[in-house]
């Protein structure tokens, strides 16, 4: 699933280049623009070429290929504009375009260090577009202004779909949100540890307490989780009393030893907690998709709650595999 998503990013791409590659021809025909057709060409031999690349190697290639279609993308946007008129060239608008679409692409991760990352290089092909060009320091000023704008844009996108990647209830990340991201560190090869998280008895918790001590409960949890974690790992609920977290690539079982032992501060008083999890750790060299991952993880934690240490100790402890 998650290979199968990169390559329909790629090759997405692939159709994205041969629209602006026909695009511009018309353009350039129609007069709208004024490139020498030796350079029209030699770039459209160059998008060819970096096609059948992508299309050769999207099956298989990992993150790189983000960075090579990017390194790719900047580099032809300047020449493009450069070849057809600098700071004159009506074909600016692709470095708005190219700053949108990277943009888009990366708002559901919330990264606000991408978005930084791509308005820095947009500025950096400002200055390449505009190097020897007349008024270059009004063209560079105006865009600039340009694309600060879309980045304040952005920024308001990024934050809303941060928010609305949140559980309600416990401000953890919810299922479908988590999921994309643990799928993005998987595509990105990243190491990484995973347990799968399950409290016992939690029907019990309501009933004795009410649903209101219950959210709490949970509420209160995922707190003790986010603290058990670094900033960039991951807390999901999973399902009702169920989480995940994606955490330091074999050390989170030992983190996670201590989730039980103390109770919760609720306003009905403290409130015991019991319950299982198991822990399993990815690396590049495996190659576990998502749904085996997360298959071993709930397996694991199955398999902690059946041993015969479970039934010795009432607050039980997962072990990292």
């Amino acid at each position: 699933m998650v290979q199968k998503a990169g390559a329909f990013k790629w090759r997405m791409g692939v159709v994205a280049r041969l629209v602006v590659v026909i695009g511009v021809a018309a353009l350039n025909y129609a007069g709208v623009v004024n490139m020498p057709w030796g350079a029209y060409w030699l770039l459209s031999a160059v998008v060819a070429l970096h096609s059948l690349f992508v299309l050769a190697l999207s099956k298989e290639a990992g993150v790189w290929l983000d960075c090579v279609n990017a390194l790719t993308d900047t580099t032809l946007i300047v020449m493009l504009i450069r070849a057809s008129g600098g700071t004159d060239s009506k074909l600016v608008m692709l470095l708005y375009l190219w700053f949108f679409a990277k943009v888009t692409m990366n708002a559901r991760h919330g990264d606000f260090r991408a978005l930084l990352m791509f308005f820095s290089a947009a500025f950096v092909m400002l200055l390449l577009i505009s190097a020897g060009g007349k008024d270059a320091l009004a063209f560079v000023g105006l865009h600039t202004l340009g694309l600060s704008m879309f980045s304040i844009t952005a920024l308001a996108l990024l934050l809303e779909r941060q928010e609305g990647q949140l559980d309600p209830l416990t401000e953890v990340l919810h299922r479908g949100a988590g999921l994309e991201r643990l799928s993005e560190m998987i595509r990105k090869k990243k190491s990484f540890d995973l347990a799968f998280l399950d409290l016992k008895n939690f029907k019990n918790i309501n009933d004795a307490h009410g649903h209101a001590a219950g959210d709490e409960v949970l509420r209160n949890l995922a707190v003790r989780l986010r603290g058990l974690v670094r900033p960039g790992d991951l807390v999901i609920r999973y399902g009702g009393d169920e989480f995940l977290l994606v955490g330091p690539y074999q050390a989170l079982g030992s983190r996670l030893d201590c989730v039980f032992d103390k109770p919760l501060q609720t306003s009905s008083g403290e409130i015991s907690l019991e319950g299982d999890h198991g822990v399993v750790s990815w690396n590049a060299a495996e190659g576990a998709n998502l749904e085996e991952l997360l298959a071993r993880a709930d397996a694991e934690m199955y398999r902690m709650k059946y041993t015969e240490s479970h039934e010795d100790h009432p607050k039980s402890r997962g072990l990292a595999s």
